[in-house]
């Protein structure tokens, strides 16, 4: 298939805040559930049946405004000790009550009429883009990060959105069905998990 990419800076089509909001509770703010660091590292995508294990805490009117996550955004790691390990992302795949981003993270907000974020995690996962984030990431010592200016200015190489919402699609399926099947090898027993291996794997058992 053949279609015109089109290039921007991620800021073009996309609005970028870095979240500031910590662990702490205060009893004068407002109670909270906490998207953590570790909760986007881990996971593809973020969804609702993951809202019992998100920590509580508090935070501001001002910041619950800024960084409460909803369905179509993006979340991505701008902290980590190694240059390598930085730019993990995960696309929010639910809405969600009082549930906000967590520090050390960057809330990607697309613009609905540019830009798909299930697309743009897809991107962000990509060897191009996971390059981009290591020769970028600033600090020394045990520290490195992703300062804004840099993830506003990540390189976005897109298909008109119809085009993105197609290709969103199809992968979105792919992730289900290999979702699935690890979920279901996991549940058998070791010897028949191996034996669907082999057979998967065209292994002669």
């Amino acid at each position: 298939m053949n279609y015109e990419m089109i290039e921007y800076k991620l800021e073009e089509i996309a609005d970028v805040k870095l979240s500031n909001v910590d662990k702490k509770t205060n009893l004068n703010e407002k109670q909270i559930k906490l998207c953590n660091y570790t909760d986007v590292y881990n996971n593809w995508n973020i969804t609702k049946d993951m809202t019992d294990s998100f920590m509580i805490a508090s935070c501001n009117e001002n910041e619950f405004e800024k960084f409460s996550i909803k369905k179509g955004q993006v979340a991505i790691t701008k902290d980590s000790e190694t240059p390598d390990d930085i730019g993990n992302s995960a696309y929010i795949a639910d809405d969600f009550q009082d549930v906000v981003l967590g520090y050390h993270l960057a809330l990607i907000t697309p613009f609905e009429e540019k830009l798909n974020g299930r697309y743009l995690n897809y991107l962000l996962h990509t060897k191009y883009l996971q390059t981009y984030f290591e020769n970028n990431a600033g600090g020394s010592g045990q520290r490195c990060t992703l300062v804004l200016d840099c993830l506003k200015s990540i390189p976005i190489h897109i298909p008109k959105l119809s085009i993105q919402n197609q290709i969103a699609s199809v992968l979105s399926i792919l992730d289900k069905k290999i979702a699935l099947n690890s979920k279901l090898n996991d549940n058998l027993p070791t010897p028949v998990r191996s034996l669907a291996w082999a057979k998967a794997n065209r292994v002669a058992a």
